[in-house]
C-alpha cells in the first residue's frame, strides 16, 4: 500500500513562526492557493486520513476534492503547552523556553519541559498509523492520502521512515511531504518520492 503523506498548507502562525500545535487555526489565502496548486501534482488517492484540526481538513479538501475522509485523532500536532501561539521573540526571556533551546540553534523536542515530548508524540502518532494501516487494509485501499502536521510527521518518520534520517531530516514544507510504501507488518515507510510543496 502507498501513503501520500502531506503537511497542511500555510497558516498565519507558520508565517509568523509561531508554535501552533493544538490551536485550531485556518489556512491563510496563500495556504489555500498553495494547496490548490499542489493538488494536481499529487497522485490520485482512494481515501484520505487526516488530523482533526481545521488546517488539515481544509488542505485535504483542496488537495483531493471530493475524496472521502477519515479523521484520526492521533495525527494531530504536538501540544506545545504554554508556548502555544507564541514565537521565539515573545519567548526568548522565558526561563522554560531558554532551558528548552539550550545552547544550540535547534529546539530539542526530546527535552521539551512542557506540553508533549517528542517521545510522547511518536507514541501517539504510531497508534494513529496502526489504526490507519488496519482500516485501509480492511477496506482494500492501494493508495491513500494522509494530511497531518510538521511535528507529527517528523515524529512518525523518525521512527518508521526508511532510509533512516535524523529527526529534522524529515521536516516538510507546507503542502510538502512524501509518497511512501507502507509495510503493514512493521509499519515501516519507505520513501518512493519526495514533494517540496
Amino acid at each position: 500500500m502507498e501513503l501520500i503523506l502531506i503537511r497542511h498548507g500555510t497558516t498565519q502562525g507558520n508565517l509568523e513562526k509561531r508554535f501552533v500545535g493544538t490551536l485550531d487555526v485556518p489556512l491563510t489565502p496563500q495556504g489555500e492557493e498553495l494547496a490548490r496548486k499542489v493538488g494536481p501534482t499529487l497522485p490520485y488517492v482512494e481515501h484520505i486520513y487526516r488530523s482533526p484540526l481545521m488546517r488539515c481538513r481544509q488542505t485535504a479538501e483542496l488537495l483531493w476534492p471530493g475524496v472521502e475522509t477519515t479523521v484520526i485523532e492521533e495525527l494531530r500536532e504536538t501540544d506545545f503547552g504554554p508556548f502555544e501561539g507564541k514565537n521565539h521573540e515573545e519567548l526568548k526571556d522565558d526561563p522554560l523556553y531558554q532551558a528548552w533551546i539550550g545552547q544550540g540553534d535547534r529546539l530539542n523536542f526530546a527535552a521539551m519541559p512542557v506540553g508533549e515530548t517528542a517521545e510522547q508524540v511518536v507514541e501517539r502518532v504510531s497508534i494513529g498509523l496502526g489504526k490507519l494501516a488496519r482500516d485501509a487494509a480492511a477496506r482494500g485501499f492501494e493508495r491513500v492520502g494522509v494530511v497531518s502536521h510538521g511535528g507529527a510527521l517528523m515524529g512518525l518518520l523518525s521512527k518508521y521512515g526508511r532510509p533512516e534520517r535524523e529527526y529534522y531530516g524529515w521536516m516538510c514544507p507546507n503542502c510538502g511531504g512524501f509518497r511512501m510504501a507502507l509495510d503493514p507488518d512493521t509499519l515501516e515507510l519507505t520513501v518512493l518520492e519526495e514533494y517540496k510543496g
